[in-house]
């Protein structure tokens, strides 16, 4: 199930529309959420297993811990 508008807007809210890797803010950069325990290793869709992250920082990382 994907992470609905209203929870993503809230992660981006509490972590003052921040990319949580680097620092960088839009409109440098585009956010996106990035799950800290990923969805493959059995990660959930929670307010608590989700962080804020910029295309590039989440698209350099793998789905390891």
């Amino acid at each position: 199930m994907a992470v609905s508008k209203k929870l993503r807007f809230e992660i981006f809210k509490r972590e003052a529309f921040t990319c949580q890797y680097c620092g960088r803010t839009p409109p440098v950069v585009t956010l996106e959420l990035d799950h800290i325990i990923p969805k493959s290793k059995g990660g959930k869709d929670s307010e608590d297993n989700l962080l804020t992250s910029c295309f590039d920082c989440n698209r350099g990382k793998s789905d390891g811990l």
